[in-house]
């Protein structure tokens, strides 16, 4: 809304008063001329999405944004657009300044007498015109950039030589008859799927919409102004009602919304440390794995490729945890994702013990639970790294196998490592394992006594920085204690193929493994 209007006449002629007035940015805030100004100088902006020499506009002074806010003035587009289109415009263009949206009648359009899209009009922190600009031209804008810099001091900013220089806009919907611009056909060529990739909210594989009905029956009325806290490292606020919409958008049934839950609430926290997983360069993800009786009602894969796909819950939940991260923690590469390989399970990493199968208690309750609660845990891992063993007989050179594997784990010849790291045995293995009368402590003492060396032997490659401290016959254990060796059971009844899942190293900045109880109610 407009607080004056002058002649219409009068506003392209400079050094004249800018009317105020007040708009809806795309962020939902209500701004005016007057909070815009005490910024400094404004570059006005007026666009609309349909002119091509609008969106042209928008990109390029897109290229100059920082040096002109460098030089004390900011950019702000009007558009006279709803607020879908205008977002879809700035992310189309690629623009980060602030959009304001203009409805019908285009009062401030009006206001600004403005006949063309783009115009733009330079005021200065007073709020007097100083110039205006018609249409294209990279001279003008040139010499706006050029009048600020001089202003402020500082070396000014130019735009990249290229065609074309100059180029005329469209008719302003203000300048229009209303009933030319009132109920528009609808646009031919949007695409919801292309839509979401352009808003960012995908990993790269489709996503399903977050419309309103999907997220309240994700809900299923639970509060959705609940907060789970803020979100590592970008801070963002989770609600259920944005955890909903990364389950959503992972495709979750609604279903295994108290398992998502489950699994945020694990990986906030403080002890995984979210923020420190995400900002390494290491390749390490988020892995969930799930115990207790929800893994049957909601369907989960325990069994043959349950880390591999093509079952729903599975890969599903695993993708929610991730979008949440990347979405409303903002851990996503380029910026505060710093992995330098990334790799698969980065998208989703989850699956379930198999309980049935194992001949030891379940994991969870090796961590204190009941059998009959249903829990989420959450670890810190890398690719899974396969161990065959096919054709031992005796359980000792099994055991030998899966140990000699695990003290190549981060690097070969790095001890020790002092990081928990997780062992997933194949029905066949853990069998013969218990039939010796093993139990997991047991496995576990026997492949960290395994995973040792001599110091002296460790010739080339790098070395743990504790192996600095030790002498040439020393012997190096790649864990502290047996203690930070997990052990669960997952996969097929056929195959002697173990997993063990690779930690994040971080020498003192690292991970703890947290489970947490998954509440259905």
């Amino acid at each position: 809304m407009l607080s004056s209007r002058p002649n219409k006449s009068d506003v392209l002629k400079l050094k004249v008063k800018a009317p105020d007035f007040s708009l809806v940015a795309t962020d939902g805030n209500t701004i005016d001329l007057a909070a815009l100004l005490a910024d400094g100088a404004v570059l006005l902006l007026f666009v609309e999405e349909d002119c091509p020499t609008s969106r042209m506009t928008l990109a390029r002074l897109q290229t100059i944004a920082d040096g002109l806010r460098a030089a004390g003035t900011s950019i702000v587009a009007i558009h006279q657009n709803d607020r879908v289109t205008t977002e879809r415009t700035m992310r189309r263009a690629k623009a980060e300044f602030t959009a304001l949206v203009e409805g019908e009648p285009y009062a401030v359009s009006s206001a600004f007498d403005v006949a063309t899209v783009p115009t733009a009009y330079w005021i200065d922190d007073s709020g007097v015109v100083e110039r205006a600009v018609e249409g294209w031209s990279t001279d003008d804008f040139n010499e706006i950039a050029q009048a600020a810099a001089r202003a402020a001091g500082v070396k000014a900013v130019a735009l990249a030589d290229e065609p074309p220089r100059m180029k005329p806009g469209c008719a302003s919907k203000s300048a229009l008859d209303p009933s030319l611009w009132a109920s528009p056909p609808p646009a031919t060529d949007f695409d919801l799927m292309e839509d979401l990739f352009e808003r960012g909210w995908t990993d790269g594989l489709p996503v399903t919409a977050p419309t309103r009905e999907r997220v309240d029956a994700m809900l299923d009325g639970r509060d959705p102004s609940l907060s789970l806290g803020p979100v590592p490292p970008g801070m963002g606020e989770l609600t259920l009602e944005r955890l909903a919409s990364c389950a959503v958008l992972a495709g979750c049934h609604p279903s295994y919304f108290p398992v998502v839950r489950a699994g945020a609430e694990a990986v906030l926290n403080p002890s995984f440390n979210l923020h420190g997983m995400t900002n390494t360069t290491h390749t390490s993800g988020i892995v969930l794995w799930v115990n207790g009786p929800v893994r049957a009602r909601i369907g989960m894969n325990s069994g043959i490729n349950c880390m591999g796909g093509w079952n729903r819950a599975n890969a599903t939940i695993g993708r929610a945890v991730r979008l949440m991260s990347g979405l409303t923690g903002m851990g996503k590469p380029p910026k505060l994702d710093r992995s330098t390989m990334g790799q698969p399970g980065k998208i989703s990493f989850c699956f379930a013990e198999n309980e049935e199968a194992s001949p030891w208690e379940p994991y969870s309750v090796t961590r204190g639970f009941s059998a009959d609660v249903s829990t989420v845990t959450a670890y810190v891992g890398d690719s899974p790294f396969t161990v065959s063993d096919h054709y031992s007989q005796r359980v000792e050179d099994v055991v030998t196998t899966i140990g000699l594997a695990g003290a190549a784990v981060f690097s070969p010849t790095v001890f020790p490592i002092a990081a928990e790291t997780v062992f997933v045995l194949c029905q066949e293995h853990a069998r013969m394992f218990a039939d010796a009368g093993w139990s997991k402590a047991e496995v576990a003492q026997r492949i960290f006594d395994i995973a040792s060396v001599r110091v002296g032997d460790i010739t080339a490659g790098e070395r743990s920085p504790f192996m600095a401290f030790m002498g040439e016959d020393d012997i190096a254990t790649k864990w502290s204690s047996p203690e930070q060796i997990h052990v669960l059971v997952a996969g097929g009844p056929a195959g002697r193929f173990s997993e063990i899942l690779p930690p994040w190293v971080g020498f003192g900045l690292g991970s703890e493994i947290t489970t947490q109880v998954v509440v259905e109610a």
